[in-house]
């Protein structure tokens, strides 16, 4: 992915020198940007409270190509100033029979018994970002701001009823980049963009997410198709530890507007 993305900003360096040179009509001159996507996810990773982690696929049997909204608000008061909103609601639920006895937030789920799982994470970004390059053929810019995450898992024993359930709240500061270019000179039909967010916390975890689209635009809307990727690794670092270990990926379709 670091790969791809160097190589991708290289692109759009290349291009800067010929912006000058580029139509009058220039596709990064709104104001706001809304886009709306469905996501299809693909989980996997482990859960843990007070236990050993418990594999989200092999143990508790998530459901995999999961359609998620995410959604995203870009306002421009400057042509090289962005405020950035985004979120999305994962909502992952499973069901399987384990072949091993699991324990999770005090409650022991021994071998053969039918769990019933669901594991939820709620995430919403809202930070600046700076474009050091904007023109008629794209952007590229860095970001920093804050995000919001919410984990909750639950376990439920289909044959005895046992259930157990454990929630976490955090703020994490990250920073990133992100551009997008539009190839044919003169004209916004066809663009490509990709970005990547994360930050790194020593013993306590990291979170990385990352992106890329392509678009054709039809008047005021463009459509999308991409793939987004998030890790998850955010842990607490006591006797009984507890955390998340997830990663989220897969196809993305989004409409987006410019106005």
């Amino acid at each position: 992915m670091r790969k791809l993305l160097a190589s991708w900003a290289l692109i759009v360096l290349g291009a800067c020198a010929g912006w000058a040179a580029d139509s009058s009509e220039n596709p990064e001159d709104f104001h706001f940007e809304v886009t709306g996507s469905g996501w299809l996810v693909n989980s996997g990773g482990t859960i843990q409270a007070s236990g050993s982690p418990i594999n989200l696929v092999t143990d508790l049997g998530v459901y995999q190509q999961q359609p998620t909204f995410y959604g995203k608000l870009v306002v421009k008061p400057g042509r090289k100033h962005r405020i950035l909103v985004e979120g999305t609601p994962f909502r992952l639920a499973g069901e399987n029979t384990v072949d091993r006895t699991v324990t999770y937030h005090g409650e022991t789920f021994t071998v053969s018994q039918t769990l019933m799982s669901n594991a939820d994470f709620n995430y919403a970004f809202a930070g600046y970002q700076y474009d050091f390059l904007s023109g008629p053929m794209g952007h590229l810019g860095i970001s920093v701001g804050g995000a919001y995450l919410n984990a909750e898992g639950a376990i439920r024993a289909l044959e005895t009823g046992i259930s157990a359930n454990k929630s976490e709240t955090i703020g994490l500061p990250l920073a990133g980049a992100e551009g997008r270019i539009f190839p044919i000179r003169g004209h916004r039909i066809l663009e490509f963009d990709a970005g990547i967010r994360g930050m790194d916390f020593g013993d306590y975890g990291h979170y990385l997410e990352a992106g890329g689209n392509a678009g054709v635009t039809f008047g005021p809307v463009t459509l999308q198709a991409g793939y987004r990727s998030v890790r998850v690794d955010i842990e607490t670092t006591s006797a009984n530890p507890s955390g998340v270990d997830a990663r989220l990926r897969g196809p993305l379709f989004s409409a987006q507007w410019r106005w």
